[in-house]
């Protein structure tokens, strides 16, 4: 199975706000902000430099349309047009508690809290851009958020 799991690379430690692009297999509001260690916030927004082995660390602020019980955490990873087979860890899935800042599930209507995702960077092969979405869903299976992004595997 091709494991790609990227969002950022720990390397430099710098935190940059990114312009994330709306989802294209997914459907989901953008979240308010998207925080990442180490990934230019250019306009068009460039792919992400991640090393394989290094750890991505990202930063998403969202606002709560409706109440929730829970946050599932999704990724889904994508060769061109092309979807590739591969999920969060189990013990990502469940996004609550990742969040920031002292939130935590259940979260009410209008809340705004800050989810935080880290995960190692892996890859059978280097020198390949792949992109991501990423996704929150609500205990209703409905879309807390959804964003695009890109990241281009190196050799460590």
């Amino acid at each position: 199975m091709l494991g790609l799991s990227v969002i950022l690379a720990l390397i430099p430690a710098v935190v940059w706000a990114v312009n994330p692009a709306p989802c294209t297999f997914n459907s989901g509001p953008i979240p308010a902000e998207v925080r990442v260690v180490g990934c230019p916030s250019t306009v068009p927004q460039q792919p992400c430099i991640v090393p394989i082995g290094s750890m991505v660390d990202s930063e998403i602020d969202i606002v709560l349309e409706r109440p929730t019980a829970t946050l599932t955490a999704s990724l889904d990873m994508f060769l061109g047009n092309f979807r590739i087979p591969w999920s969060l860890p189990e013990h990502q899935q469940n996004a609550c508690p990742d969040l920031m800042h002292g939130a935590s599930c259940p979260l009410q209507a209008g809340q705004a809290v800050t989810y935080n995702l880290v995960t190692e960077v892996s890859a059978p092969f280097a020198d390949v851009t792949v992109d991501m979405e990423l996704m929150l869903t609500d205990d209703q299976g409905l879309p807390v958020f959804c964003y695009r992004s890109q990241a281009t595997v190196v050799q460590a």
